[in-house]
């Protein structure tokens, strides 16, 4: 496996997603962004470490023979993954002088680094304890041992150890008895536990509390364990501050109650301390461990690594490793271990460059690849990139070659790649060439201009469509004076007068007065409307939400001096682009979906795609993996996240798999797809097989076809889902993405045939065939994006049905959710909206957004300003056309005002592929004067096109105290 081709493809992701959601016009302010990629800014060098290899403290079997362990060790510690009788464990020097420490009676505190056995330091002794015991007859049935956890996911691994070791290969049962005791058992394993006392008992601290408070837990365990002989604590650097304090109380208390007076205590941490000389750190971690413990561990007792060399460091000098450079590491043992670059490597990146004469000690800070190569380039004056690509491709090796001393790969080494969320651009209020431009958040540039004055930073947002900048301010008016402040909270519409951007362009710049702004047309079409006279004027209602043309200077202050820079205030929520003219109708609504920062693509869906990059990459390049490493194991704050992450996870990949399959249907069938076959054509297309969906993997006879039918209505389902209006910024949907047309059987034909016109408003009954078929459109699509869609899926009963095919038949991620509530389907009405309506249903009206459509479409038409009640006449004969014409079906019966509810009939939905490049526009919300329509997210475009098959079987699972005991 290369993981640093894993490194690579992920960076490749992330970058194309972070960079996905906006296309910077300024060119300076997107050299600035590109040159701060070019460095890593956001996915800086990975850095490396070096796991060294440990001395070796002889075989189980030697120490058997020495006396040190009970002969029947020697079976029990075993490599069996293969066989009970597999290969004899051998041990590190610091596991051996663990098991001698355990031996005499002492006390000891194990400082080693990460994956070196530290677990093995005290499950061996305790095991050997109780052999011996048994041996000489004087064992007595109770717990001699308990082992305490910081968390449960550690106590759950140690037990699936102890059942290797003890369990496979004794058949009648294990030699030393263990249990796990942490909350997560059921009544009747804690039943057991309770009447066949373990020699071993694995806990955490909140349990170990609740033990010796419980009645029941204090007469049966604590009983059990009177003359407890072992202690441990894991992971003995948790325990710090008051919950330190608590957990040393916590020990006394257990030593007091089990009559412990010759307890053994045992501590375990790879991060105690790393201050001074290894003899100090002795007398820390003693201290420390003492205080903690409530007994005396001497310095003597706390035992540290004991590294030893592959390699010979004398092979290393510029010379030769100036000739190694380039050539390939050697692919077997002896080979390997002789190169003099591999010793250079395990020199540079294991140890610590300025050891004790005599010592091996571990290199305490990582190196970046590049660091290293910088050391090594240094060292040989060799060319950088080739001294990076040389020692990763060591590093790569030494993970595949096989040390046969030890059965493991000569090299372990971790990749450590951190990764962040771009920081936004911030400018100063200068015109684009001359302006100061950071990524570093401060409140003014360093210096002041050629008067003094402080030069004042402001965060910029853009344009979704056409990339354009705007300065994210705060307008504050005070004694008559304006000035402006860098606004903080840049998503949020603001809504009131001090909350807005500024437009600054020297090729571009806003006109001075309004009629100029006019003439010019630099006014969205849908904003201009013919006055008296025949002139341009501002259609009514719209002149609050002009931008103001203003003069700042450097420091934000509004002036009307020349050495100011001219501007447009434009007041937030924000009215549209004035680069592009994108035009957003609904003034209520958030700025986050019309202007974008460079820090906006949402944590939980770039958690997303950073996991399914790696996953997806394991999986296509893992073929020296086992399965069950090809997966991903992420941390988080707390449950909660835990639990919106993984079903934030499983969501992506199932909506974007079903995005995918059925654009892939789509490609297949160039004429479109009907409500008839579209779910079947995309069940074909996701080519699932039943073992990853359905509750009986190998279904046959009549359940088989049940199997696939239920699958096909849950696809449906989602399918008429997705039509609903895309809001999710971060994850656009197909139609968004230029690759889904949505068209509607007969409409073309339906609007040209002049008979269906007869009689209706005179706007509609002289409109052209092509014009009508475009508004006709638009309002299908209301009600298609309102999901007012008459089909059974979305009613409820067609819900309940769907839900009772899946609960009998699929397994997730392909059932419904137990808590999945019936999607909320209304109606449309050609009317204003009344009080008590439901939430559901969709109003258009003559006052309403779609009558605002109406009214731009058909203005100059008229050629005069229409009339809201116009409006409404042409929307309710819209309705009735295509209600008489079969695209519409009244499921509500006209109330009082004679106003009927009406949805879409799903046979008359067409799903036609896209071109990929010009999106369906929402013109009644937004409209768009130039040309291409609305911008195409690349990343998802090509997500769903290219690589939404490979993400099948990706499922994501939270892990935490909330889990049922059953999916442990």
């Amino acid at each position: 496996m290369e993981i640093f081709g894993v490194r690579d493809d992920l960076i490749k992701d992330y970058r194309e997603f972070t960079s996905s959601f906006v296309d910077i016009r300024d060119r300076w302010v997107r050299e600035h962004v590109e040159a701060r990629e070019a460095t890593g800014y956001q996915w800086p060098d990975p850095w490396l470490s070096l796991n060294p290899n440990f001395a070796s403290g002889g075989s189980v079997t030697d120490l058997v023979t020495e006396g040190v362990l009970h002969p029947l060790a020697e079976q029990i510690f075993r490599l069996k993954e293969h066989s009970p009788d597999g290969r004899v464990l051998r041990l590190h020097q610091h596991q051996r002088e663990a098991v001698e420490a355990a031996r005499a009676g002492h006390s000891y505190v194990l400082t080693t680094g990460t994956g070196s056995g530290k677990s093995l330091a005290y499950i061996i002794p305790i095991v050997d304890r109780v052999l011996r015991a048994k041996q000489a007859g004087t064992h007595q049935p109770g717990v001699k041992a308990i082992v305490v956890y910081p968390m449960n996911a550690l106590a759950n691994s140690q037990v699936e150890e102890l059942r290797k070791f003890l369990e496979i290969g004794f058949p009648e049962g294990p030699p030393v008895s263990f249990a796990r005791y942490t909350g997560q058992e059921s009544e009747e394993d804690r039943r057991k536990i309770m009447s066949d006392k373990p020699d071993i008992l694995l806990t955490n601290y909140m349990m170990l509390e609740l033990i010796l408070t419980r009645p029941k837990e204090r007469q049966g365990l604590v009983q059990a364990a009177q003359g407890l002989q072992f202690l441990v604590l894991d992971e003995l650097h948790t325990y710090r501050g008051r919950q330190g304090a608590d957990v040393a109380l916590l020990v006394r208390r257990l030593q007091d109650a089990c009559g412990a007076g010759a307890i053994q205590c045992v501590g375990t941490s790879a991060t105690m301390t790393t201050e001074g000389d290894w003899s100090a750190q002795q007398r820390q971690v003693s201290q420390v461990a003492s205080r903690l413990f409530g007994v005396p561990v001497d310095p003597a007792q706390v035992i540290g690594e004991t590294l030893d060399r592959v390699t010979d460091a004398a092979v290393v000098n510029a010379d030769v490793l100036k000739q190694r450079l380039g050539a390939a590491p050697p692919e077997d043992f002896e080979g390997f271990v002789r190169d003099p670059l591999v010793a250079w490597v395990e020199t540079v990146l294991g140890f610590e460059s300025d050891r004790p004469a005599g010592q091996l000690v571990r290199r305490r800070r990582s190196l970046t690849t590049r660091e290293a190569a910088g050391l090594l380039a240094t060292e040989i004056s060799g060319d950088l990139e080739e001294c990076r690509t040389s020692i990763e491709a060591v590093l790569e090796t030494g993970s595949r070659v096989i040390n046969p001393a030890t059965g493991r790969p000569v090299f372990a080494f971790r990749l450590h790649q951190f990764l962040s969320k771009g920081d936004n651009v911030h400018v100063t209020a200068e015109p684009p060439e001359e302006r100061f431009i950071t990524s570093k958040y401060q409140v003014t540039a360093p210096g002041t201009d050629e008067l003094g004055r402080t030069r004042r930073l402001f965060p910029l947002s853009f344009c979704r469509e056409c990339g354009q900048d705007y300065l994210a301010v705060s307008r504050i008016t005070e004694s008559g004076a304006t000035r402006y402040e860098a606004r903080r909270d840049i998503d949020a519409s603001g809504g009131d007068e001090a909350s807005g951007y500024l437009f600054i362009s020297s090729d571009y710049p806003w006109p001075t007065d309004l009629e100029d702004a006019l003439i010019e047309g630099r006014l969205p079409t849908s904003w201009m409307t013919t006055g008296l006279g025949g002139s341009l004027v501002v259609v009514p209602g719209k002149e609050k939400y002009l931008p103001e043309a203003v003069q700042v200077t450097v420091d934000g202050i509004e002036t009307n001096s020349e050495q100011a820079t001219a501007a447009a205030y434009v007041p937030s929520p924000f009215p549209f682009c004035l680069r592009c003219r994108a035009a957003y109708e609904q003034q209520r609504a958030q700025d986050f979906g019309k202007l974008a920062k460079l820090s906006a693509e949402g944590r939980s869906s770039a958690t997303s795609v950073i996991s399914k990059s790696i996953v997806r990459t394991l999986r296509a390049h893992g073929e020296d993996l086992e399965d069950d490493a090809k997966k991903l194991l992420a941390f988080v704050d707390n449950r909660q996240d835990a639990s919106l992450q993984a079903g934030h996870f499983n969501d992506f990949v199932q909506v974007v798999q079903l995005r995918g399959a059925l654009h892939r249907a789509l490609c297949a069938a160039p004429e479109g797809l009907t409500h008839e076959v579209v779910a079947q054509r995309v069940t074909e297309a996701l080519g699932l097989t039943p073992a990853v969906f359905s509750t009986t993997p190998n279904p046959r006879y009549s359940q088989k076809d049940e199997v696939w039918r239920a699958l096909r209505e849950v696809i449906g389902y989602r399918l008429y889902l997705d039509l609903e209006r895309g809001w999710r910024v971060t994850m656009p949907n197909l139609e968004q993405t230029a690759l889904l047309r949505v068209a509607y059987q007969d409409l073309p034909e339906i609007a040209a045939d002049e008979d269906n016109w007869q009689g209706r408003h005179k706007l509609l009954c002289e409109d052209d065939p092509q014009h009508r078929e475009e508004v006709a459109t638009q309002l299908l699509h209301e009600l298609r994006r309102s999901l007012a869609i008459d089909v059974p899926c979305l009613t409820e009963e067609g819900f309940r049905q769907i839900e009772l095919l899946s609960d009998q038949h699929l397994k997730e991620p392909w059932s419904l959710p137990d808590k999945e509530r019936p999607p909320l389907v209304g109606a449309a009405f050609p009317g204003p909206s009344k009080p008590g309506r439901a939430r559901q249903d969709a109003y258009l009206s003559g006052r309403g957004a779609f009558g605002w459509y109406i009214r731009r479409e058909y203005d100059d038409r008229a050629g005069t300003r229409l009339k809201s009640d116009d409006a409404q006449e042409i929307i309710r004969d819209l309705f009735e056309v295509l209600e008489d014409c079969g695209l519409l079906v009244k499921v509500v019966p006209e109330n009082a005002d004679g106003v009927a509810g009406f949805r879409l009939r799903s046979a008359v939905i067409r799903w036609e592929p896209g071109d990929g490049e010009s999106p369906t526009e929402d013109r009644v919300r937004r409209t768009l004067d130039q040309e291409g329509g609305p911008r195409v997210n690349p990343f998802f475009r090509d997500l769903y096109r290219d690589a939404s098959s490979s993400l099948s079987g990706l499922h994501s699972k939270e892990h935490t105290a909330q889990v049922p005991v059953g999916l442990v």
